[in-house]
């Protein structure tokens, strides 16, 4: 495989040959920049020569592979084959049935290999192009062991030695082709002018889809324009269709510039405030990306594109057959350490199937069998709620006209009635009179099509209103919403790789991308290599761990480790308990099984020092189906009656398969009415005797953290000189289905702090916000609330505060300085208090992969926890967990403020160690559990929020657990208002 070599299959491995990724040799004896595929190439940027861009030879082009070929990709052109070496469908022939039928198209379960041509091992300087030499920036931490990854970028190795116009681009609809009195252009308007815009622009034009577009020919003089007028489909001069396109020079790119500002630059990433710096960028990402928005699945500005072919896509049954998944690409230009360079990774998506009738989907939506007649079901609520599931993707229609057929349309909303009772006016075009016309009759007289179901709710798009029956799904439709139950567990089965597979992967993408043999990138000075970047990096020593005893050195540094013979630093103590059990269907559990599992929980919970009491709890049978509010308060009641006292804890057993409603409403109730923690457990695991050891044990981690307790700490030395608070911030934001309803759902916000002096026990606020909105908009009152509680704890206020913050984009942060750093400063000066703060921003969302090279991996091909890699001041990528399974994506942690001036070391430290210290589990976790907590703490608040018949608000967490540690439930979590 070209680009990567994985040092973990050595002859000890045989069993994992087949799969792995085979290892070129010759690549250990050659230099850093042959690494990156360069050879010696033409011209350089050293001297970079301007304005009249001319060019030094400095040798020859290097060899060159000159396989071009790559597959075209396609939009479903592998429906209809039969099994083993093709696909069958038994939803019949939709090319003579405007229709849909039921049934479902399944993949074989041994797809066919893709075919892909061979990278060359070096890419030659085309000749309008001056190599770019960047290092690979040196690292300013010390501590650890030298070794060196490689990541999934790979080297733009040139850039333009000639001049590349800009131009902006306008397109809009002219007044005689409006249909309703609007210029705007359709995205499918545009995509048909771009296709016929070559006789105003040339065929070396790049567009990127929005309003900038760039080429090598002058076009016309910077500063002026040229308009056309470009006839579309069924253009006549009785019924114009047409846009008007205008495309204006602004000038030429300032390469010069650009090449200085990555050279110079400390800071990675590919925004920047200077405006010409910026442009070059969405230059570059628009050129690589317009060949294979050209060849594969993707939307408009999207960096993500698919191919539905076997090998990489997955029906997903479990939805009925009406999704399927795709592994598709991702492609983005990235400047990251210290080299300019694209980034290529693996991306899995849920795609409706193609061309199937619009019914089945709204049967799958409803959750109502296949088999079961519309005419039954098409009237209830469940179908209509089924339906509304649809407003706000597209479809098609194969009654109207071959050009009127590939259009997609947009569901806006739903009928309230069905084609019998819908009426409309149509217009005569020949007398200019309207009729009232009922939807039924028309489709009869118009078309000659009986509808089947006449009385099911229409779509409605501003193109007018369709019957169910007569709509499709199209090509490359996404689904928006996230997956449920079982669909989701296939969904990542499938899409989980290990790391030397997914290696793999990304090295199948790169050739597919083929950038060696696309033309317009060559002509512009443009070439990429096509092997992984290799960056230095260092393997982190983990933390040791204190525990009240059984403490051992060295235990965790495989980033897990085990509870046996330990016992919790501040163990917590209950007296008043009390136990439901929710029944699930045929599945009971006897009295005295349950009898017998108190007393293995007890025990479990004793031995690493939790004082249980040794009696019985109070004990209720509960319905699932039932009044589950009714029946908590009868449980808190039974229990206060019992030990004389208000319940301390309460625990429910749940079966696997129950309504994921449920966990919901025993959560509020208990955390809003009652003010009690709870323990909700899976029936299956507690009652199992395999494994129900350890299942206990990782009880016990979660009900001494709610009970205020310390399971374990890992010893910093900072913490010894100055009082730290720990700060985490998230904010958690509804779907895209989600955010289809009317109104939409809020986001939610989460703030918590460390109290204590190791920075390991948290409290927490939450509170809600408009839809979408990332900042937090009552940063202010809600850490004056987490400030207040750690002065009644201490006596004082903290000395640093370093805030680790989930998630803030590059374009954000400009905006999160001046708003929420800012609010943080003058929240201490309010306070009167001189505290020094340290910003870190945490960003998991991201494509870059680490992949072992001088060092073994684990038994996946991942690298090994504490792995970081550098990339630059304060800037690092590190990974901090093991994995069960798949490839690890390491967190990006980057420094925006530090007040405190802590060394590289000194923060890839706390970043590391933090992992080790979160309470719910005996493994380092991915981020910080500043921010892990902030994250739960904002989902966990989700289930606060009260339907329709409370006003739909968030309520407030009762006043008896706004104080202790457990911020993963969010037991002590109060609401701020967003008022």
């Amino acid at each position: 495989m070209s680009g990567y070599n994985d040092p973990r299959w050595t002859s000890d491995r045989d069993r994992y040959r087949e799969r792995s990724p085979s290892r070129d040799t010759s690549r250990d004896s050659r230099s850093r920049d042959d690494s990156h595929g360069r050879g010696r190439q033409k011209g350089n940027y050293d001297d970079y020569r301007d304005p009249q861009y001319s060019r030094s030879s400095h040798g020859s082009h290097g060899s060159h592979d000159d396989s071009r070929s790559r597959g075209r990709g396609g939009y479903g052109s592998d429906r209809g084959y039969s099994r083993g070496d093709s696909r069958s469908s038994s939803r019949g022939n939709f090319s003579n049935d405007r229709r849909g039928s039921s049934g479902g198209f399944t993949h074989p379960s041994s797809a066919p290999s893709e075919k892909l041509p061979d990278l060359p091992s070096n890419v030659p300087i085309p000749e309008n192009g001056g190599e770019l030499r960047l290092q690979t920036r040196d690292g300013r931490g010390t501590v650890g062991r030298a070794l060196t990854v490689a990541v999934n970028h790979f080297v733009i190795q040139s850039l333009p030695i000639v001049k590349v116009y800009q131009f902006d681009v306008r397109m809009v609809v002219p007044a005689s082709s409006q249909r309703r009195g609007s210029e705007k252009v359709s995205a499918m308007q545009q995509a048909k002018a771009v296709l016929k815009a070559q006789q105003l622009w040339g065929k070396n034009f790049v567009f990127d889809n929005i309003s900038l577009g760039w080429s090598t020919d002058l076009l016309m003089p910077i500063g002026e324009s040229r308009t056309a007028f470009l006839d579309l489909d069924g253009h006549t001069a009785e019924k114009p269709n047409q846009v008007e396109v205008s495309v204006r020079n602004v000038g030429a790119l300032d390469i010069k510039k650009f090449v200085q500002y990555i050279t110079t630059s400390k800071s990675s990433g590919v925004h920047s405030s200077d405006p010409e710096i910026e442009d070059t960028f969405k230059a570059l990402n628009a050129i690589y990306r317009q060949d294979p928005a050209s060849r594969f699945i993707t939307r408009p500005k999207s960096t993500a594109f698919f191919i539905r072919a076997p090998s990489l896509s997955l029906t997903l049954h479990s939805t009925g057959g009406v999704l399927e998944a795709l592994r598709g690409a991702f492609q983005a230009v990235s400047y990251s350490f210290g080299h300019l360079s694209l980034n290529v990774d693996v991306v899995c998506s849920a795609f409706y199937v193609p061309n199937l009738s619009m019914v089945e989907v709204a049967k799958a939506m409803a959750g109502v069998s296949p088999q079961q007649g519309l005419n039954e079901i098409g009237t209830t609520s469940m179908f209509r709620a089924g339906c509304e599931r649809l407003i706000g993707m597209f479809f098609v229609v194969r009654h109207l006209n071959a050009v009127r057929n590939t259009k997609k349309m947009r569901v806006q909303r739903l009928s309230p009635n069905g084609a019998r009772d819908t009426s409309f006016e149509e217009l005569d075009r020949a007398s200019g009179e309207s009729t009232v016309t009922a939807v039924e009759s028309y489709f009869k007289r118009k078309y000659d099509i009986k509808l089947l179901y006449p009385n099911v709710p229409l779509l409605v798009c501003k193109d007018g209103m369709f019957p169910l029956e007569l709509c499709y799904t199209p090509e490359g439709e996404r689904y928006k919403e996230p997956l449920q139950g079982q669909e989701t567990a296939d969904f990542i089965k499938w899409a989980t790789s290990p790391a030397f597979v997914r290696a793999q992967q990304i090295m199948d993408n790169v050739k597919r991308f083929a950038w060696h043999t696309l033309s317009i990138p060559a002509s512009m000075g443009l070439s990429v290599s096509t092997s992984m970047l290799h960056v230095p990096g260092r393997a982190l020593p983990a933390p040791d761990l204190v525990y009240g005893s059984g403490t051992s050195r060295g235990e965790a540094s495989g980033g897990q480790w085990n509870l046996r013979g330990k016992q919790f630093l501040k163990a917590s103590r209950f007296k008043s308990w009390g136990l439901m059990y929710l029944a699930g269907g045929n599945r009971q559990a006897d009295d005295t099984t349950l009898q017998g599992f108190c007393r293995s929980l007890v025990n479990s919970l004793g031995t690493v020092g939790i004082g249980a009491p040794s009696s019985a709890p109070a004990f209720l049978r509960g319905n699932p189906q039932g009044d589950l509010r009714e029946e908590v308060t009868e449980l808190v009641r039974k229990t206060g009656g019992h030990f004389k006292t208000k319940p301390e804890m309460l625990f429910f057993l749940v079966h696997d398969k129950a309504n994921p409603q449920i966990y919901k409403v025993l959560k509020s109730v208990c955390e809003v009415d009652f003010g009690i923690p709870s323990q909700v457990m899976i029936v299956e695991k507690a009652l199992k005797d395999k494994g129900q050891m350890q299942y206990l044990g990782n009880i016990g981690l979660k009900v001494n953290c709610k009970l205020g307790g310390l399971n374990s700490k890992v010893e910093e030395p900072l913490f010894r000189k100055a009082r730290f608070m720990m700060l985490g911030g998230d904010s958690s934001h509804p779907s895209p289905g989600e955010l289809r309803r009317t109104p939409p759902p809020p986001s939610f916000c989460a703030l918590v702090a460390s109290y204590d002096s190791s920075c390991t026990m948290y409290t927490a606020v939450a509170t809600s916000q408009v839809s979408t909105v990332e900042l937090i908009g009552t940063f202010k009152p809600m850490l004056n609330e987490l400030l207040k509680r750690y002065n009644k704890r201490n006596g004082n206020f903290p000395g640093s505060v370093i805030y680790w913050r989930d998630g803030i984009s590059e374009s954000q942060v400009p905006e999160f300085m001046e708003k929420e750093a800012k609010d943080l400063k003058t929240t201490f000066h309010d306070l009167g208090q001189k505290v020094k703060i340290t910003i870190i921003n945490c960003v998991k969302r991201h494509h870059t992969r680490l992949f072992p090279q001088s060092e073994r991996g684990d038994k996946l091909g991942n690298v090994l926890p504490g792995t970081l890699v550098e990339n630059g001041k304060k800037d690092f990528f590190l990974v901090s967990q093991s994995a069960l399974q798949g490839t690890v994506r390491p967190c990006h942690y980057t420094v925006l403020l530090d007040e405190n001036d802590l060394s590289s070391d000194d923060i890839h430290r706390l970043a590391l160690n933090g992992t080790f210290s979160y309470g719910r589990a005996t493994r380092s976790v991915s981020i910080h559990p500043a921010v892990y907590y902030a994250d739960q703490v904002a989902e966990r608040a989700k289930l606060h929020v009260r339907g329709a018949e409370d006003g739909a608000e968030l309520k407030d967490v009762h006043d008896d657990l706004n104080i202790g540690n457990e911020v993963a439930q969010v037991s002590q979590t109060s609401r701020i208002s967003s008022t």
